[in-house]
Formats: structure tokens, sequence, C-alpha cells
């Protein structure tokens, strides 16, 4: 029993190779087609093994532009190592500009480390787990805030008790090249289910980022990630000689458990009393909840549970109970 994904790329052979992974789908419209996934594998030699995604969520496009251009650009002398390059990881839902693939409705952060026999979306993600991850010494993530969501640019590692010393170093190593104002220290991002939650349990150096908002790509959110990328590829040594320039010292933070959130606590109609950057206070207002549909009733009052600065908040004026509206983070000296 093997992947039934096939690809027109020698994962183990040297020089520059554009191509596809095709995953067999037969829909109500299609006997025998697939759903192909761009991807490249650029090769010299002996050295690092870097696999760089993008579009993981489909409404998330700067890691796209930027995967592409490296694409386009980087040719095999340049490279010490291997850079292997998955610009559309999750091809359907970037298609379709939606979160979560239109196929199936999985989200494919959350279906590591994948089936083989799966649905779509778990058996592109297990091929990833055993023919690309297996290789990898470092995993660099690129995603952005998505259509539902403003978010500080940023850089996210796992760090979490247990860890062994020298990965929690190599990610704190690898968000400092990434040069951007802020880390956030995660446990596992949540969920061993993501992709940068399964490297971390195989033992291999990862990097996340969120470096755009809003489901759009502006000019300054693509140079900043395109440069913050070029620095953290640089210092793998994939890319010794790719041109950088300086980053920012970054303010290392933590998501501080389930109280730095905020959720909707009934389906209604939000009106945010906060904006990025704040610095909140434990009780303080969060925002008002209006049961616009029965206008007679007065609107609740939501508040924040912890003290914090606000890092993250929905886009969406209509919302239904547990839906996330904001999340805060901590300074932290230092790394664990």
């Amino acid at each position: 029993m093997t992947s039934t994904v096939f690809t027109d790329i020698d994962w183990d052979k040297d020089g520059k190779q554009i191509g596809t992974l095709n995953l067999p789908h037969s829909p109500d419209d299609d006997a025998w087609g697939v759903i192909p996934f761009p991807a490249a594998s650029i090769k010299n030699g002996k050295g690092p093994v870097v696999v760089l995604t993008g579009a993981v969520h489909g409404d998330e496009y700067e890691g796209p532009i930027v995967i592409s251009e490296l694409m386009r650009n980087i040719e095999a002398q340049e490279v010490t190592g291997q850079l292997i390059l998955l610009p559309t990881f999750n091809a359907p839902a970037l298609k379709a500009g939606r979160r979560t693939s239109p196929i199936d409705q999985l989200n494919l952060n959350r279906v590591f480390p994948g089936d083989d026999y799966g649905l779509p979306t778990q058996q592109i993600a297990r091929y990833v787990t055993d023919h690309l991850f297996s290789k990898a010494n470092f995993y660099i993530d690129l995603h952005a805030g998505g259509r539902s969501l403003f978010i500080q640019p940023s850089a996210h590692v796992v760090m979490a008790e247990g860890m062994p010393a020298e990965l929690i170093q190599a990610n704190a190593r690898l968000a400092e090249a990434f040069g951007v104002g802020i880390t956030v220290q995660t446990s596992n991002m949540g969920d061993y289910r993501t992709s940068a939650g399964y490297v971390t349990f195989k033992g291999i150096p990862m990097l996340a980022a969120e470096m755009g908002m809003g489901g759009w790509a502006t000019a300054d959110s693509v140079r900043a990630t395109r440069e913050a990328t070029h620095r953290v590829l640089k210092h793998t040594g994939v890319l010794p000689n790719i041109e950088t320039c300086p980053g920012e010292k970054t303010q290392w933070t933590r998501i501080h458990g389930t109280e730095a959130y905020v959720f909707a606590p009934m389906d209604g109609y939000f009106e945010r009393h906060f904006a990025l950057g704040d610095e909140i206070q434990k009780g303080q207002l969060a925002g008002l909840m209006h049961h616009l549909n029965r206008p007679n009733l007065e609107p609740e009052a939501v508040y924040f549970q912890s003290s914090g600065t606000l890092y993250a908040h929905g886009l969406i004026g209509q919302v239904r109970a547990g839906q996330n509206l904001a999340v805060l983070i901590q300074k932290v000296d230092s790394p664990i």
C-alpha cells in the first residue's frame, strides 16, 4: 500500500526540476482526472534539505507569490543541498480562495500526518509527510491572516516543555534570522495535526509565519515576506549567497493559554472596541454582541479574560457562537 500521488519530479536527482504532484481524483465530471499541485526541486550536491510551503490555506497569498518567484529565479548552482518548493500546498483551496478545500471541506493544517487512502486533503498531506518531510532538515511554512483575520506580521515557532534543547535553540535561530518584529512561541501550534506541529514531533527545526491579512496581498506584505524568506533560507545554508537585507530584532511573545482568546458567546453581530497592537487589561471591554434580529434586546458586553497585546482579530461582523474574536500575546524575555 503506497501513495496514489505520482509526480514527474525525481526528488533524489540533482538539478532544477519544476513539475507537479498529481493526486488521482474521479469526481462526477471526470472519470480519470487528477488534482495538480505545482512543485519544484532545486538540488545541488550534499547539504541541507529545506522544504518551503505556501497556501496551506487557500486565502493566503504572500507565500505562494514569493515561493513562485524562487521557482522561477533560483538555479541549481545557487543551491547547496536541496530546496523543495510547494507554492500551492492546498491547490484546490487556493483556486477557490478559501481557507479549506472545496473538494472535501478539510483544513490541510489539521490532517497531518495524513492518510494515503483518505480524503484528497489527507492524501496530499500523507505524500508530503512520507516523501518530503522525511528528507527535510528544515521546514518553513508561509501563512497570512486570510480573508477572515487581521494579524500582526510575525513568526511562529513551536516551543513546548519537554522538547529537546537543541530543537528549541534551532527554532529560535530560525526566528531570529527571519527577522520580523514579533515571534510567537507556541506549544506545537496547539495541535500536532498541523504541518509545523508534525515536523516538530519528528525533531525537524521549523518556522511558520503570518505575513499578511485580510485576504489580500500588498506590495509591502509581499516585500516583507520576500525579504524575511531570503534571510531564513540563507541562514539554513541552502542559499548561502542569496542577497538579503537586515531584519528586525524580534520581540519574543507567547499566547498564554485559553484565556488569551476571546470567543463569541452567541450568534450575533460583534462591535469591536479594540485595534491591532492595543495594550489590553484583564476585564477590559472587548466589544458588544448585538441581536439585530431582535432589536428590543440590549447588546451583551464581551470582556477580555487576560492582559496582553492585541495580536489578531476577526474581520467578520456577523459571528456565530464560539467564533474567535480576538487573540492576545504576552511579551517574554527569551525562548523557553
